[in-house]
């Protein structure tokens, strides 16, 4: 009580500071803030009380969060906040008192607008782009600058670097033909002039954008503190959470993207299959928005430095209304792309399949594949279909052409629900356990198939990414543990391996809109391994792009780790309902025919080298701030870009013969829509990566890879049983 008694001043005093920003704690927040840190401590996964959590990490992080490229703040400010707040905030936490982080922000906002006022002064000055210098890549891995004159000099630097990538940019009209011939535009005065214009117009609305209400800072705080626990774990303010649920229902008018915020960027993270962007064919995950117009001819309004929830706003509009977007894309370049806001398509996100007609010497062996995107469900009035009675129409399908084996294909598969997973997985096991789910009460629940019915009994092959997440991950780790795949692809999946809740908090007060995600479970693979962050590992090896770039759950901040439970299955079953049986002598032999391949084939080559070209731009620290190398360089990539593009044709016009396999869905929606609708609300199954272009050669190196391994694997099983019965053709 003496301690507590004694820090009273101290938070009179912030508090009096923290009034004279115009921001005060009402009773609501204070509800809110005392709300989320009792069900952090109560509930998440970690038991992790609130005197173990480092105070002064949540202090960093909050300022990192209102200054993610860590351009505003100094060194020395941050650790005046650190040793000013670290030892108390807890006392402020549980009272409820958002003092520090109004506080904080208040010098935050201040900053912004000396700043401003600095960067608008330079910009009326010549820019020498010739010099030699560079500039970091990613700013949110870098120290803040020490002092004050370090951060003059950080963005005098940062001023030639976005003049570079304005001049350097394409044509703000998108103009077709000079990104159809990778032209690399041409820079003279008036250019030069227009470019300082519209930065100019940037760094004058940073000071809007970066204005945030007393509820925004709130949630920002409370996500810093929050985030310790693990990366999945937030509060949701009353827009948060509005936004979260239309997201989850699947309702969204707008372009089709997980968009998220990074450095102050509004980065394409994902793409949702059917929807507009993908329907597009013109951008990648990777490619960040830089600015927003509304209709055919509005202006392109920047929104480099606006808070994601503004950005989001500014994108979403009426069904059936244009919007345009200014895109900077990952692989170089900058193109304008105009869409037609829109629902996302049911059958854009279905399961789809094809037949693949594989010469074998004495005639063709046909193999199936079948592309699923997400583990969706049907909708809350029944309506819709659900993935696991897709996937066994399709086989059925499959089955009636003569496959001999099939390919699920999960590589750009994010998750989705659980219970379908479970459903899934049964179409190719008689019964047993498919997952468990264990509590912060140590309490565990094991999901199991209890349907005998198997849908194929025949060679079956994963074929997963570092983006195979979640739901994905639960279908894989089952049918590794039974013994009933061969995963291909990436080293290992995603790894994310935990369950959310989200806890409205109009639960303790009515008057309260906001919720809580709390992290409550962990699952795990039947054998007892957690998914979390070692993922479901591949038995052969086969890389994407995907495999260098950080997107996996171990990329995140404070993840969760790794352990293992109690298996519920110790041994697979292997009875005489399977018909194509795995052996580590198999998976062996299988593996080292696919690593002859990818040593002899010219098509690994062409992919080694777009990872080669992939990762060099990871793990580039800096990015030149000389205008004739930045030139060169983006000239290098051009040629670079248009050489896989050759190959990749080549190797396209060998590719063996391909067939649509329709959903029933599918049928039905091209005889209300016309031919080929259903084909163009669901794309070619293939991984995306930062070199494409809307018209990209279709060959797809992985799963023509997946493709010829299940040849193998058929031939095998057809060797096996004429060892047992030599009377067998």
């Amino acid at each position: 009580m003496r301690l507590r008694l004694f820090l009273l001043p101290i938070l009179l005093a912030a508090l009096a500071s923290a009034q004279t920003a115009g921001f005060t704690t009402t009773q609501s927040m204070q509800n809110e803030t005392r709300a989320t840190a009792a069900l952090l401590e109560k509930l998440h996964i970690s038991k992790k009380d609130m005197g173990s959590v480092d105070m002064n990490s949540v202090v960093r992080t909050y300022c990192e969060n209102l200054d993610g490229a860590k351009m505003y703040f100094t060194a020395e400010e941050v650790d005046e906040f650190v040793n000013r707040y670290g030892k108390t905030l807890d006392l402020y936490l549980q009272r409820g008192n958002l003092t520090p982080a109004f506080e904080i922000y208040a010098l935050f906002k201040k900053k912004v607008n000396e700043r401003t006022v600095s960067n608008l002064a330079a910009l009326d000055q010549p820019i020498d782009l010739t010099q030699p210098g560079t500039f970091p890549v990613d700013r949110k891995k870098a120290e803040w600058p020490a002092n004050q004159e370090a951060a003059d000099a950080l963005w005098a630097r940062r001023l030639r670097l976005d003049m570079l990538s304005e001049l350097l940019g394409e044509d703000r009209t998108g103009n077709a033909k000079a990104a159809k011939d990778h032209a690399l535009p041409e820079i003279t005065p008036e250019k030069t002039k227009e470019s300082a214009a519209r930065l100019k117009k940037r760094y004058d609305k940073s000071r809007t954008y970066l204005n945030f209400d007393q509820n925004e800072v709130e949630e920002i705080f409370l996500n810093s503190y929050s985030s310790q626990y693990d990366p999945h774990s937030t509060f949701f303010s009353q827009q948060s959470l509005e936004e979260f649920e239309i997201a989850m229902r699947n309702s969204l008018v707008g372009i089709g993207a997980t968009l998220s915020d990074e450095d102050g960027y509004c980065v394409i993270k994902d793409i949702l299959p059917g929807g507009p962007l993908d329907l597009s064919r013109q951008v990648k995950a990777g490619d960040k928005i830089i600015a927003v117009g509304q209709g055919a001819q509005g202006e392109l309004e920047d929104i480099v430095g606006m808070r994601l929830s503004k950005a989001i706003s500014r994108i979403r509009g009426k069904q059936g209304t244009s919007v345009r977007l200014l895109v900077d894309l990952a692989g170089g370049g900058r193109k304008t792309v105009t869409l037609k806001r829109d629902q996302i398509k049911l059958v854009g996100q279905m399961a789809s399949a094809k037949a693949f007609e594989i010469p074998n010497g004495t005639g063709t062996i046909m193999l199936g594949v079948i592309d699923l995107p997400a583990f969706y469900g049907k909708n809350s009035d029944g309506s819709g279909s659900s993935p696991s009675a897709d996937i066994e129409q399709l086989i059925n399908k499959l089955k009636k052409l003569g496959m001999k084996a099939l390919i699920m294909d999960l590589r750009k598969n994010g998750g989705g629900l659980l219970t379908e997973a479970v459903d899934i997985s049964g179409l190719f096991i008689p019964k047993g356990s498919v997952l468990q789910v264990r509590d912060s009460q140590g309490r565990s629940e094991d999901y199991r198939d209890e349907d005998e019915k198997v849908a194929w009994n025949g060679p079956l092959i994963v074929l997963t990414s570092k983006l195979s997440a979640s739901a994905s991950e639960i279908f894989a780790g089952a049918m590794h543990d039974h013994r009933r795949a061969i995963i291909v692809g990436d080293t290992t999946t995603h790894g994310k391996g935990s369950v959310q809740n989200i806890i409205e908090l109009s639960r303790f007060d009515r008057n309260l809109k906001s919720a809580v995600k709390v992290t409550i479970q962990k699952w795990y693979a039947p054998s007892g391994s957690s998914i979390q962050l070692k993922g479901v590992p591949a038995d052969i090896v086969v890389p994407s792009v995907y495999s260098v770039l950080p997107v996996s759950e171990a990329d995140l901040d404070r993840p969760l780790p790794w352990d293992s439970v109690t298996p519920t299955l110790t041994k697979a079953d292997e009875g005489d309902w399977l018909k194509a049986k795995l052996s580590d002598d198999l998976i062996a032999k299988l593996a080292a025919g696919s690593a002859r391949r990818q040593a002899e084939l010219p098509e690994f080559l062409t992919l080694s080298r777009t990872i080669d070209w992939t990762k060099s731009r990871q793990v580039r620290k800096d990015v030149s701030l000389s205008l004739d190398q930045r030139r060169t360089e983006r000239k290098d990539d051009l040629e670079f870009r248009d050489q896989i593009r050759r190959e990749l044709a080549d190797y396209a016009k060998k590719a063996p013969k391909v067939t649509e396999v329709k959903l029933d869905a599918a049928i039905e929606q091209e005889k209300k829509e016309g031919p080929g609708s259903a084909a163009k609300s669901k794309k070619a199954s293939r991984m995306r990566d930062p070199l494409e272009d809307d018209d990209w050669p279709e060959y797809d190196i992985q799963l023509q890879e997946a493709v010829r391994i299940a040849v193998d694997w058929t031939a095998a099983n057809k060797e096996a049983v004429a060892a047992k019965d030599p009377k067998t053709k």
